[in-house]
């Protein structure tokens, strides 16, 4: 069997895994989404589907699509069950990231449009992070591992094995990870929901 299709096939398992954990945290009323966040996601993981398939760049267009349409699933729960408190800030994200799509999908050197995806991504995650730093609580850190597993493998199922293309799901590797360690830091210096009501109670 190639190898090709077991990272793929493992990508798609680790994304099932990381998605079912996260929505049963929503249903448990655990989990907050934020809107932005995930609606974005959604949107820039959907055009980078198209773009794998429109040159025919293997099962990892596969993966995206995949992705991306749990991403709008899950903005589309964050309507009635996510995060209310919406800053200035998380719409200035927003709107951002929502501006630079554009130009990501004009630029012509490949090597811009990757970092300018980069800036898309890190305004997409930032009303998330805002979020998690004041309620760590209401993200799942078990679930962002899992995605960082998850783009682990979608390494290797890139077809045209090149710096550039492997930047882009090795950031998002990273990214996830990292959000991940931030979120369980922060649980050290901020306790449960439960435990804050129970000492303003007392």
């Amino acid at each position: 069997m190639d190898a090709t299709f077991v990272f793929a096939g493992l990508a798609i398992l680790v994304s099932v895994i990381r998605y079912g954990l996260y929505l049963w945290s929503i249903y448990q009323r655990e989990t907050e989404p934020h809107f932005f966040s995930w609606f974005n996601w959604a949107v820039v993981v959907g055009i980078g589907a198209y773009a794998q398939f429109s040159i025919d760049d293997g099962l990892s267009a596969w993966v995206l699509l995949i992705v991306s349409s749990t991403c709008f699933f899950i903005a589309i729960i964050s309507l009635f069950v996510g995060e209310k408190d919406i800053t200035r800030t998380d719409w200035m994200a927003f709107v951002g990231a929502l501006v630079a799509i554009p130009v990501w999908q004009v630029t012509q050197d490949p090597v811009a449009a990757i970092f300018v995806l980069v800036l898309i991504d890190m305004l997409t995650y930032y009303p998330t992070i805002r979020k998690s730093w004041h309620k760590p609580w209401s993200e799942p850190p078990i679930s962002y591992f899992w995605a960082g597993s998850r783009y682990f493998f979608t390494l290797f199922t890139v077809s045209n094995f090149t710096w550039e293309s492997l930047l882009y799901p090795f950031f998002l590797m990273a990214t996830d990870w990292g959000f991940a360690v931030f979120v369980l830091i922060r649980r050290r210096y901020v306790a449960p929901p439960l435990l804050r009501r129970r000492a303003t109670a007392e």
